[in-house]
């Protein structure tokens, strides 16, 4: 009887070690994932003020660095995603942070001319994309029963770090002009150290035996609906880059000040990281479609609201309203791509990033609506298309 005891005893203090462990390792990928997501989102107030008076280059080519960073913080997940599921380990996660850490930070310093800072960037892309579909795979091996508020955490986690991004590029900027940004590496360099460690021994997904992209991987893709999940990622992708893109002329157009509209940005990107909590958490008592589906409607619903909103204040309102429905769907999505591919859930998340490209690209076509009619009309049409998304929502299979 004292034997039985005692082994429930070490038992027990064995899972009470192991749960120890996961909140060090989740704290380290939240605080990664923070810190990794500053990097590609450093460059863009950089340009004006620094970057093109000192390299001398246009806005066009301004344009494809956005391009060329969009290309490889995305385009490349689904691919480093499947060595990711076929390597195992931590490499990728350390790795990826040490890439865009040290080389985005250097290249903002330090290129003398435009293509190496296209390369310098380049190179930080690649290690952004190496670092997002292991990351959030191993977040999901983590987190347990309440993978929905989990996911959440993490996905806010880097929507800060975007936010962030300006407000350190700024700071670093004021201490020691350009050459400054060197010290914004140290962060990646240390939380790369600490999750070299804190990552001892790496978690799941462990190794894997034989090929990744088996039968299983593409049978899931035909019989739960793995084509419908990547339209309807890249239907939500594509509104919120019309918002970003739409909003911000159409509000110029009835003249509006530019402080005023970029300040609506600010909070859609604030108010989506409450409807992040908010989905996360509401999925994981009343599954994934039902999260999915709400956000579809009502996030369509209050973008029409928005557009016929009629003054600044209610405007606000509105906006607020579409960034929360917009965005609580997104951990949502992601831990029900986990479960699409349980083998292959780098993979599964290399495929939302690539969902993200295309509808990114996506917005080409409510620009042209826009240039047609006016930006309203633009808006009406993505509206439109997240209701025609719910189609391919019930089309997903929720075991």
């Amino acid at each position: 009887m004292r034997v039985i005891e005692r082994t429930e005893g070490l038992s027990s203090i064995e899972d009470s070690r192991e749960k120890s462990r996961n909140i060090k390792k989740t704290s380290a990928l939240v605080t990664a994932h923070f810190i990794n997501d500053v990097y590609p989102h450093m460059y863009p107030g950089l340009l004006p003020v620094v970057l093109m008076p000192q390299l001398g280059f246009s806005i066009a080519a301004a344009g494809l660095i956005s391009t060329v960073s969009a290309l490889t913080t995305q385009l490349l997940q689904p691919f480093l995603g499947y060595w990711a599921d076929r390597l195992g380990g931590k490499m990728f996660v350390v790795g990826g942070l040490l890439l865009g850490g040290i080389f985005v930070p250097l290249t903002l310093a330090f290129a003398p001319t435009y293509a190496l800072l296209l390369l310098g960037l380049l190179i930080g892309g690649i290690g952004n994309a190496a670092f997002h579909p292991h990351a959030s795979a191993l977040m999901s091996e983590l987190i347990g029963k309440y993978k929905g508020s989990g996911m959440s955490i993490f996905m806010v986690a880097g929507n800060l770090g975007r936010l962030s991004a300006p407000v350190l590029a700024s700071l670093a900027l004021y201490l020691g002009g350009r050459h400054g940004l060197v010290l914004l590496a140290l962060p990646g360099l240390l939380l790369a150290i600490v999750m070299f460690f804190s990552m001892n021994p790496p978690p799941a997904p462990k190794k894997t035996q034989g090929k990744v992209l088996n039968k299983r991987f593409f049978g899931t893709i035909k019989e739960k609906g793995g084509f419908s999940l990547l339209v309807v990622v890249g239907i939500r992708y594509m509104m919120v880059m019309s918002i970003l893109t739409l909003v911000p002329i159409m509000w110029a157009s009835y003249g509006i000040e530019y402080n005023i509209y970029n300040l609506l940005l600010t909070v859609v990107f604030a108010a989506g990281m409450v409807g992040n909590i908010i989905g996360g958490t509401f999925s994981d008592f009343v599954g994934h479609k039902p999260v999915i589906i709400a956000s579809a409607v009502s996030s369509a619903i209050t973008l029409v609201l928005f557009i016929n909103s009629g003054s600044i204040l209610l405007g606000f309102v509105f906006m607020a309203l579409v960034g929360a429905c917009l965005y609580s769907a997104d951990p949502v999505v992601m831990v029900f791509s986990h479960r699409l591919f349980p083998e292959n859930k780098g993979m599964a998340s290399g495929i939302i990033g690539l969902g993200g490209m295309l509808g990114s690209l996506g917005v080409t076509f409510t620009g042209f609506i826009a240039d047609l009619y006016t930006p309203a009309v633009g808006l009406y049409i993505a509206a439109a298309m997240m209701l025609i998304s719910i189609l391919f929502i019930y089309r997903l299979k929720e075991e």
